[in-house]
Order: structure tokens, then sequence, then C-alpha cells
């Protein structure tokens, strides 16, 4: 287990240093920056609903339902130094809720919308950029809903061939884009004024996916029938029929409800 750990250590410490030296590199890339007049406390005054993201390692594809994200100003900061509590929930096509509690600290002035986040347990230099690089908040009499465009820092890889703009990693640190709304509800207007204000500042929109927020109470298993450990088909009543406890270490993402992992 010592060992271990410390191998997880070093190689935070390793994906840190080259997140510095991608950033230090923007190679043919534009230089993007934060907003400014930023005000955490109005950003963190309500959750966040994710209507299109860019694949990274901790957000698979797989898992592009009802994605939220919440942010806590803490009380004082943690003994590492962070100020901020991140609350990222995210579901599977049948349900199947994953996620957990970050840390993250501004890394700027407060008035600048530059963050860093990452697990509470990570020293802060160990932490991936979360820039915000567009934010605008709801406004009921105008009948407007709240968005805000994050990206994983500065984007620093072309995109390829016949598409225009930059892009972040695919990883842990320094990857990821995001458009968020106030609103559950998609709104193609404002996903699209979100979009434009990306590609504006340079970024490769075609990395963005859309994230189905309909649903979302519900948790159900798969009504198909599954491959086991040895190639037999199998369904959820096999699973919570006998060894239940063990069945579901290998099959809860198939059966989320029989395995008590709904929520």
């Amino acid at each position: 287990m010592r060992l271990s750990l410390s191998l997880l250590f070093a190689t935070a410490i390793a994906s840190a240093f080259t997140a510095v030296q991608a950033q230090e590199e923007p190679a043919e890339c534009a230089i993007v920056e934060a907003v400014t007049d930023f005000d955490l406390e109005a950003y963190a005054s309500a959750p966040w609903f994710v209507h299109q993201l860019a694949v990274n390692s901790y957000s698979p594809i797989e898992n592009n339902f009802c994605v939220t994200a919440e942010y806590t100003i803490k009380e004082q900061p943690s003994r590492k130094g962070y100020t901020v509590t991140v609350d990222n929930t995210a579901q599977n096509a049948l349900g199947k809720t994953s996620g957990g509690k970050l840390c993250a600290y501004q890394t700027e002035a407060e008035d600048i919308g530059k963050l860093a986040v990452a697990p509470c347990w990570l020293p802060k230099f160990a932490a991936g950029d979360y820039w915000v690089i567009a934010y605008e908040e709801s406004d009921e009499e105008a009948g407007t809903d709240g968005y805000a465009l994050i990206s994983g820092g500065q984007p620093t890889i072309p995109a390829p061939e016949g598409l225009e703009g930059c892009r972040t990693g695919d990883g842990r640190n320094q990857s990821g884009l995001w458009i968020f709304s106030r609103n559950p509800e998609r709104s193609e207007e404002l996903i699209a004024t979100v979009r434009a204000i990306a590609v504006e500042k340079g970024f490769d929109v075609s990395v963005l996916n859309d994230v189905d927020q309909t649903n979302c109470d519900e948790c159900e298993d798969s009504l198909d029938t599954f491959q086991d450990l040895f190639g037999n088909d199998r369904d959820c009543a096999w699973v919570g029929n006998r060894f239940k406890r063990i069945r579901c270490l290998f099959y809860k993402d198939e059966c989320p409800f029989t395995c008590d992992s709904c929520d």
C-alpha cells in the first residue's frame, strides 16, 4: 500500500509538471484569458447543469447524463490551502450515479476567474487548472438563464486538420471543456451562444458532446442480457438471486437498482 501511494503521488507530481510545461508552450494556439470582475460567491450560489462537455479521464462519454457541478466556499481554508468544495455528479444511461467531492482554490486575484481543482488529499501544486472563460448570471426579469464556459486551462493542442481552434488534453489535469447553465432544461440558443464565444476565444468546439439532463431522478436495471465473466448470458434477476453482494461487484453497472447503487 505504501508503495502504491508513493507511485500515485509521484505520478500526480509528474502530471502537474507536464501541465505547467504545456501551459508555457501554447504553440499555435491563441492565448485565452479567464473572466475578470469574477464573483466567486455568486458563482457558487446555485448548482450548475452541464449541457456539453469534452471527454477526459474522469468524464467518459458513457456518463454524459445528468451531469451537475456545485460549489461551496469553505468557512476557512483546508489544511492544504483549498478554499472551495467541488461536488460533481454524473450518471450513466441506467441512472447509476458517479462523481464525488474535490477541492479548489483561486490561483490569482479574487476578481479573476482562475481556479485549480484536485482531489482534496493532493497538495495545491498538483491541482489542474479550472478557468472560467465566460460567465453570466441568470436574470429572471429578463428571462435569461445563466451560463459559464469552463476550460481546463490554456488550450495547447491544435485541432486536427480540417478543424479550427485548439483544445486542452483528455487526461486528468489541464483537460476538459464545459458549457454550464443554471437551468437543467436544454436551450439550444444558449448553447449556440456559448459555443460561439468559445470559437471566438480560439477553442476547438468539435470536442464538445451533448449531456442528457432528462429523467435524472430515474435509476433502473438494464432490460437486456449481458455476459458474465465466463461468457454466459445473464440478467439482473440472476444478479439479485444468489450471491448478490459478490455478483454486484462485477455487474452493478448493468444492474444499479438491484445492486442498490442508484444514489
